[in-house]
């Protein structure tokens, strides 16, 4: 253990070294191909409504303009190193893969359909309909199904028990389930992302549950890569801090949203990652009854969603929410701690 800790240890300081160096660049260069908030006032879908009130949360007068794929910074810096410094098995590369794909997923989210449209109303407003989000949700599943029927080849996840009672079989259909379940998680991380400082503190608290939870369980293989994802996710919160100097957008919250589910399935802690994930479930629940409520009755379950978002409509300041949710992470990470060694 203590080979693994100070192996780790040392990974974690590169990473926070090479994301310091790094995000000046990044910012710059994000700055130079105008990959940067613009949110002007559109309609709703197919509904009478606008996004003033949106607007008004984001407070984009003063924010527009702000870089909204800082979360390149992490899905570069991750892979680099730990192609560079740690071993290679064959979970680790589907692992790497799944990363990169979403991450790359993530990107092309932001530059084409955020930035690449961001002058169009229509599409803009046809980008919140029902029939937009249900096709986007399909084809990520349709990618999270590829990385889990590459991750059941390696031979290293043949099922899933839990606390050695019930053993569940990984067949085809587990596979599609997987996929499924693992996208709503990579989608609940991506909603997480509304509010500066939100979903980076939040999955950086994950991150350290999770790898105190695998060092108490004596499983080592994934703690020196969520160490070098530690580092990024340290620089990122520096300057996610608010005003942030850029937001994270696909490129940071796709991956990180991939990276705790696709560890928690292989290292059988999937409950407790959902008691230590609970926040981001409960925003992206929020969003799932506003949109399907809107679709199908016409009619608002919150003034805006996701959940964070409602609480500024109803008056709590941004650091306010953010803080809170924070706090309610941290006690779904100590009650997920309790559950993975009992």
């Amino acid at each position: 253990m203590t080979d693994i800790i100070k192996t780790s240890l040392e990974l974690l300081f590169i990473s926070i070294i090479a994301s310091t160096i790094f995000a000046p660049i990044m910012i710059n260069i994000l700055y130079k191909f105008n990959q940067v908030s613009g949110i002007k006032k559109s309609k709703i879908g197919a509904a009478d409504d606008d996004n003033s009130l949106f607007m008004r949360i984001m407070k984009s007068t003063a924010t527009n303009g702000t870089p909204n794929m800082g979360g390149i910074l992490i899905w570069i810096i991750v892979p680099l190193i730990t192609l560079l410094f740690v071993p290679m098995t064959e979970t680790i590369k589907v692992f790497l893969f799944g990363f990169l794909l979403f991450g790359l997923w993530g990107f092309i989210d932001v530059v084409v359909f955020t930035n690449g449209f961001k002058n169009n109303e229509k599409m803009k407003a046809f980008q919140e309909t029902f029939e937009w989000r249900l096709g986007k949700l399909l084809f990520s599943i349709f990618l999270n199904i590829i990385v889990m029927f590459l991750l059941y080849r390696t031979g290293e996840m043949a099922s899933l028990s839990f606390w050695d009672i019930i053993t569940i079989n990984i067949t085809p259909i587990m596979l599609i389930i997987l996929g499924i379940v693992g996208q709503f998680a990579i989608y609940a991380a991506e909603l997480t992302d509304g509010a500066d400082g939100l979903m980076i503190g939040i999955f950086s608290i994950i991150n350290v549950a999770l790898i105190v939870l695998l060092l108490i369980q004596g499983q080592f293989l994934f703690i020196p890569i969520l160490a070098i994802i530690l580092g990024a996710q340290i620089i990122d919160l520096y300057f996610n801090i608010p005003p942030a100097r850029f937001w994270n957008g696909g490129p940071g919250a796709m991956p990180l949203g991939f990276t705790m589910f696709f560890i928690a399935i292989v290292t059988n802690n999937i409950l407790p990652y959902l008691f230590m994930s609970s926040i981001t479930w409960v925003i992206m629940a929020s969003s799932a009854i506003q949109i399907l409520s809107m679709k199908f009755f016409k009619k608002r379950v919150f003034k805006i969603a996701p959940l964070h978002h409602h609480l500024q409509a109803n008056g709590w300041p941004q650091y306010k929410v953010v803080m809170r949710f924070w706090l309610i992470t941290l006690l779904g990470c100590v009650v997920g701690l309790y559950f993975g060694v009992i």
